[in-house]
């Protein structure tokens, strides 16, 4: 609830910091709900909620917000987990498939034996997000997720829910993906307003592509390839570029380019 509420730092529309900065002053969620001009915000939805069901029912107050909402803050979880293991997983053994690391066998996941690691690399490791129906390492890393599961009060033997949206069955992700179809070129361009390569449209519209000088002000990475889904195209350009690709810095950018 907090982690909605809280203030936070980048880009927003003034009155949602106004909403923010007086629900961490007061706690009171009808005197943070009156800072909304805009009440169908996930802000102003959560905020009704908690003005009709009280700050002891936070369920029932969580469950004012729309569906797919609800689904999106307890998939970023499950990943928001996934992300610090993969990270203790990579710095506790490093870039090397070890003994009691999980790999899936058509959909099943099975462990790494000592007698089999040759057989397999990097690539093929999963971890699991955190659910009832998924298998956790057989290593540190098991230790590791049973503390932050209960740090967050949540118990790893049980992670079924009463309500059934909030009972989480787990999958598995590779923990390393290798792009398909890559290709890139750096191009020179003078204008930053001026795009860069067609979107779908129109490439359906039949626009010919940007067409680039040989010389210019400005010089651009043009990167194309191919994921699978549950990975992101913004983790892979981090790794290449070496850049902060958090909102804040992004916005900070666009703002910079687009005076």
């Amino acid at each position: 609830m907090d982690l909605i509420l809280k203030p936070r730092s980048g880009a927003e529309k003034g009155y949602l910091v106004k909403c923010r900065e007086e629900w961490a002053k007061t706690k009171d969620p009808a005197s943070a709900l009156r800072k909304l001009p805009v009440k169908r915000c996930v802000e102003g939805q959560l905020l009704r909620g908690l003005s009709k069901y009280g700050m002891k029912n936070i369920v029932s107050a969580f469950g004012i917000i729309p569906r797919n909402n609800r689904l999106m803050y307890i998939h970023s979880y499950q990943s928001y987990v996934w992300n610090n293991m993969v990270s203790k997983r990579i710095e506790e053994y490093g870039l090397k498939p070890v003994p009691g690391d999980l790999v899936l066998k058509g959909a099943t996941a099975t462990y790494i034996e000592e007698e089999d690691i040759n057989n397999y690399s990097i690539h093929d490791v999963v971890m699991p997000l955190p659910g009832f129906d998924v298998i956790y390492p057989k290593h540190k890393i098991s230790d590791a997720y049973r503390e932050m599961l209960t740090a967050d009060n949540l118990d790893i033997d049980n992670m079924r829910h009463k309500i059934r949206d909030y009972s989480l069955s787990g999958a598995y992700r590779k923990i390393i993906i290798r792009p398909q179809n890559v290709s890139w070129e750096v191009v020179a361009y003078d204008d930053p307003k001026i795009p860069l390569f067609n979107t779908d449209v129109d490439n359906l519209e039949g626009k010919p592509p940007p067409v680039f000088a040989s010389e210019g002000k400005y010089r651009a990475l043009k990167m194309d390839f191919s994921l699978p889904p549950s990975t992101y195209a913004t983790m892979a350009i981090r790794e290449v570029l070496k850049m902060d690709t958090s909102i804040k810095n992004q916005t900070q950018l666009n703002t910079t380019w687009l005076r």
